[in-house]
Parts: C-alpha cells; sequence; structure tokens
C-alpha cells in the first residue's frame, strides 16, 4: 500500500445534489415548472442528461432547443420554485449526516456545489448540515462548473491545501471527471440517476455514503488522477 496514504489525504470535499442531498429531483421539478409557465415542457430524461450528466445550464438549454424564451427569466422563476420545494421536502441522501459526522474533527471538511448559493443555503438550512464544513463554494465561486475543475481548485486555494491531499466525494461523471482534471482523487457513490454514468476517471466507486468511513481511508489509494 501507499505509504502515508491515510495522512496524505487531509481534506474531504463533497458535492452536495444528488451525493449528500437527494435533491436532484426538486431542482429538476423546479425547472419543469418555471418552464411550463412559458409553455415549454421537459422531462426528467431531458433534465438528467442535459443538467446532471453534461453539466450545462438553462442558457444552453435554450440555445440548444433554439427556445423563444429568456433563460434568465427561466433562472429567476426555478430559484423561487426550488427554494419552497427544498424547504419543504429536501431529504439527505442515507448515511450523508452520518458520514460527515465520523469525520468530523479528522478531516477538513468542504462543499462545492454547482448550484447557486440561494439553492445551496436552501438546502443545507433544511438539513441542518452546513455547521460540518470549514468551507462552502458555490456556483458564484468558479468561473466554470463541473466538469471543469475550476471550483475543486477554488477550494483547494482558500484551504490552502494541496491538490493531491483532497479527496472528492461526488455521484456524477462530471463530478469526477471535474476532480480528475483539478489532480484530485475521488469516490463516486452513484444514484438512481447516475447510476449509468461514466466513472472511468474515479479513483474507486462505492454503493452508498455508509461505506465511506475513516476506516475506508486506511486502505484507499488514490488513482485514476490527472496532472
Amino acid at each position: 500500500m501507499t505509504a502515508g496514504v491515510k495522512d496524505l489525504i487531509s481534506t474531504l470535499i463533497f458535492d452536495l445534489d444528488g451525493t449528500l442531498a437527494d435533491t436532484e429531483k426538486l431542482h429538476c421539478r423546479a425547472y419543469q415548472k418555471a418552464l411550463a409557465e412559458l409553455g415549454v415542457t421537459i422531462s426528467a430524461t431531458e433534465y438528467e442528461h442535459h443538467w446532471i450528466r453534461r453539466g450545462r445550464n438553462i442558457h444552453e438549454y435554450v440555445e440548444v432547443q433554439r427556445l423563444d424564451i429568456d433563460p434568465d427569466v427561466v433562472r429567476v422563476s426555478k430559484a423561487a420554485h426550488f427554494q419552497r420545494l427544498a424547504e419543504a421536502s429536501a431529504e439527505a441522501m442515507p448515511g450523508a449526516r452520518s458520514a460527515l459526522k465520523c469525520f468530523a474533527g479528522r478531516k477538513r471538511l468542504a462543499l462545492a456545489t454547482s448550484s447557486y448559493r440561494d439553492a445551496a443555503q436552501a438546502v443545507l438550512g433544511r438539513l441542518e448540515l452546513a455547521t460540518f464544513f470549514e468551507y462552502i463554494a458555490t456556483k458564484e465561486q468558479a468561473e466554470r462548473v463541473k466538469p471543469a475543475p475550476d471550483i475543486l481548485l477554488h477550494v483547494a486555494r482558500t484551504l490552502d491545501v494541496e491538490a493531491a491531499a483532497c479527496l472528492v466525494i461526488e455521484d456524477s461523471e462530471k463530478g469526477v471527471r471535474a476532480a480528475a482534471a483539478a489532480g484530485m482523487a475521488s469516490i463516486a457513490i452513484p444514484n438512481r440517476q447516475t447510476a449509468e454514468h461514466d466513472f472511468s476517471a474515479a479513483s474507486v466507486i462505492l454503493d452508498s455514503l455508509g461505506e465511506l468511513t475513516p476506516e475506508f481511508l486506511e486502505y484507499f489509494e488514490p488513482n485514476h488522477i490527472s496532472n
């Protein structure tokens, strides 16, 4: 085993939607409501492919679909719908709180999400998870979202930690690709919406957050890291 691996990893960087929070379905529903107000129908499959797998946004969706609507209007409406949905019904992924609690005080914990801050705050507030994190980075802190590495590199710079000392926990293809591009090891924990994603860039794939324990890191060897 690589010497000192458990000590090399000082920082865990968690994704939010789909990893710690079962909220992708709420994002989808919010977009469906916002677009329906403008006479546009979007399926869950379309949402999952465009937003979750490819990491694209509403501006790109409007452009690709050649829709005669203002994406900024959609974004504002979607944010309002999501706020209400998240505050009323956001749920944690199985094992999320336990995983955070078992690493609190052992590792530095950060959050890196491609969601806007208002959406992330709504979810974290509902689930009472914000206090676990030393730093929370949202879409506003990155010029490009995942699969670009920008937000992960921003977290590393902010915490003054080397990329090699970071372990990224993600649920999607775009997330593990972002980690690889940042030179960070990653753990993929697929869910129903991401089970068919390409996780070849991940260091390892786990079935659930329940498998992510301090004992697991004792034997974890980072690999699949790009330079």
